[in-house]
C-alpha cells in the first residue's frame, strides 16, 4: 500500500479492528473491548475480506441501537472547540450485503454512528430508507455529520455527503471511506469526502462544524439495524488523502499489514 500510508496507519490510528480473532480492538487508544448484543452480533473466523469479520443481523432491531458499542473515549479523534485549532479523521469499513433485499424498509440503518443524537453533535455513515421522499429508491450511502443542535431537527445545523446507485446487489466486499477535516477549527474551512471502492463520491467544503462533546459519555455503535457483515473497522486522528484512500483500497491487504510490513 505504500510506505507513506503505512506510516499514516501507524500513527495516525485511534482505532483498529481487524475481526479475526475476535471482536475486540487489536489496536486502541482507550478500550478495546465492546458491549455486545449477542442475540444480533457474532464473530466469524472466516468469511471476511480479510480474515475473520464482524456478523449482524439486526433488521428487526428498531431504535435500540445497542447491537455493538465501543467506547468513543480515546477511541475517536476529538478536540474541544474554542482552541482554534480543529480536529480531523478518517472512518473506514468494509461491507458486504445488499441494502435494498436485506434490510428492514421501515428504517434507516446507520453501519456506523457517533453522536449524542443522529442531528445533535455527530458523525455517522447511514442507508437510507427505500423510497425516502428525498432520494427515492435503491437505498443511498450518506455520511451525515451534525454540529451542537439542541433541536435535533434533522434540517438544523448539518450536512449529508450522499452516494447513489450503489449496486451492492453484488453481495461482494466494499470499501467505505468517510474523512473530515478542521472540525472545531471555529472557522469555515471543514472538509468532507465519501469515498467507496477507493473512488471519491461526494464532497462538501468550507463549513463550521461545531460539536461539543463528553467523550467518555459517547459509544462508537456499528451495524445499527443492520443486516451483513462488517470487516476492518479503521479511525484514525487523520484525513487520509484521494490517493491514500485509493492506495489501502488498490493494495488489496487489511490494514495490519501496515504495523507487521
Amino acid at each position: 500500500m505504500g510506505e507513506a500510508v503505512e506510516t499514516l496507519l501507524r500513527e495516525n490510528v485511534c482505532l483498529y479492528v481487524s475481526f479475526d480473532d475476535g471482536l475486540a480492538a487489536d489496536i486502541s487508544r482507550g478500550d478495546p473491548s465492546p458491549v455486545v448484543h449477542e442475540s444480533l452480533v457474532r464473530h466469524d473466523p472466516a468469511g471476511g475480506r480479510f480474515g475473520g469479520r464482524l456478523v449482524i443481523e439486526a433488521g428487526d432491531n428498531a431504535w435500540a441501537e445497542d447491537e455493538i458499542l465501543y467506547k468513543a473515549l480515546e477511541n475517536f479523534p476529538y478536540a474541544p472547540p474554542g482552541g482554534g485549532v480543529g480536529f480531523d479523521g478518517t472512518i473506514a469499513m468494509w461491507l458486504k450485503g445488499d441494502p435494498d433485499a436485506d434490510l428492514n424498509d421501515e428504517y434507516p440503518v446507520d453501519p456506523f454512528h457517533i453522536s449524542r443524537h443522529a442531528a445533535d453533535a455527530s458523525f455517522y455513515l447511514d442507508l437510507t430508507r427505500p423510497n425516502d421522499w428525498r432520494y427515492g429508491s435503491p437505498r443511498r450511502l450518506r455520511f451525515g455529520f451534525y454540529g451542537d443542535s439542541p433541536a435535533r431537527s434533522m434540517f438544523e445545523g448539518g450536512w449529508l455527503l450522499v452516494a447513489g446507485e450503489l449496486g451492492w446487489n453484488d453481495r461482494g466486499w466494499h470499501h467505505v471511506v468517510a474523512t473530515f477535516q478542521n472540525a472545531n477549527s471555529g472557522s469555515e474551512d471543514g472538509r468532507a469526502v465519501l469515498y467507496i471502492d477507493g473512488r471519491p463520491r461526494a464532497t462538501m467544503s468550507g463549513y463550521r462544524h461545531t460539536l461539543t462533546w463528553d467523550p467518555d459519555s459517547l459509544s462508537i455503535g456499528l451495524g445499527q439495524r443492520y443486516v451483513g457483515s462488517i470487516d476492518e473497522l479503521l479511525i484514525l486522528d487523520a484525513a487520509l488523502s484521494a490517493d491514500a484512500v485509493k492506495s489501502l483500497f488498490n493494495s488489496n491487504l487489511p490494514a495490519s499489514d501496515a504495523w507487521s510490513g
